[in-house]
């Protein structure tokens, strides 16, 4: 699934803020607007059982107490400095141990964004790495609920010199599909796929039948689902990421011209089939029970 075009960021900014950096360097190429969310806390002791240290961080000020408000002001004027052509929004918030206040914020954000500069929901990221852990609590509850984008910056690279993670969301697991996407994607689940020779059920004798978990035949599929499996609902499941669209799948081929002596050779067969992602084996873990 391709990577989506941000153009406006959400982030948290606390004692270390050099994610925000990070994430402009490596994804910001589209961004016009960043929301950088931070409370105006003062004299707060850096750890959570107050033990102010005795070696000071240049960044956090570790070894004394931080002034939070100083420190976010800090990082957005120099984020100004450097970034002339992106917007930086400071978004004041009161409560860092507040689940409920930091949802509603960016639920508002985001909203005044669509609203105010029609930006749609898939250009806007939410970037999780700053907060507290109840911030970063809100910050998820807020991906679920909105459909916002959501990303995570690590604190080292990956093999690849890279700092920004996408975080793969199986579409509020499956809870916003369409009835008949659902039933499609349970099924599909479901099924267990197995390699035979075209129009029949069983693996030929002596062969190996490559069992794969998951996956199913265009044909298996309308034959258990009793009908024609809906075009928008496939594609749907997707563009959502919980499903693959195979071009074709192995069959087994008799090549022998003796009908009785049959020697099988495998084969691609140039019909489609279709296979759960690991995002969609978790979604149908959590689909409504029928009652």
């Amino acid at each position: 699934m391709a990577s989506p075009k941000i153009t406006v960021l959400i982030a948290l900014i606390g004692k270390h803020p050099q994610h925000v950096e990070h994430f402009i360097r490596e994804r910001g190429h589209n961004l016009k607007r960043i929301h950088l969310l931070h409370t105006c806390d003062k004299d707060q002791p850096p750890s959570r059982d107050g033990d102010v240290g005795t070696s000071e961080c240049k960044h956090c000020g570790s070894g004394g107490l931080i002034d939070y408000g100083k420190l976010a002001k800090n990082t957005i004027k120099e984020l100004k400095r450097v970034h002339k052509h992106i917007e930086i929004i400071p978004e004041i918030y009161d409560d860092a141990h507040d689940i409920h206040e930091l949802q509603i914020r960016i639920d508002e954000i985001v909203k005044d964004e669509q609203k105010v500069h029609d930006v749609i929901l898939k250009n806007i990221a939410l970037e999780i790495s700053g907060g507290t852990n109840i911030a970063a609590a809100a910050q998820i509850f807020a991906i679920y609920n909105i459909g916002i984008v959501p990303f995570y910056v690590d604190n080292k690279e990956d093999e690849d010199g890279e700092w920004v993670r996408e975080i793969s969301v199986p579409v509020n697991w499956g809870k916003s599909l369409s009835g008949k996407a659902q039933e499609i994607l349970k099924i599909i689940a479901e099924s267990e796929f197995t390699v035979k020779p075209t129009g029949h059920s069983e693996t030929p004798d002596s062969e190996e039948p490559y069992t794969v978990k998951g996956q199913i035949t265009r044909i298996d599929l309308e034959r258990k689902l009793g009908r024609r499996p809906s075009v928008t609902s496939l594609n749907n499941l997707k563009e959502s990421n919980l499903i693959e669209i195979l071009p074709e799948y192995d069959v087994y081929h008799n090549t022998s011209e003796e009908e009785d002596d049959p020697v099988w050779e495998l084969r691609t067969h140039s019909q489609p089939a279709y296979k759960t992602t690991e995002d969609g084996d978790i979604a149908v873990r959590y689909l409504p029970r029928k009652k």
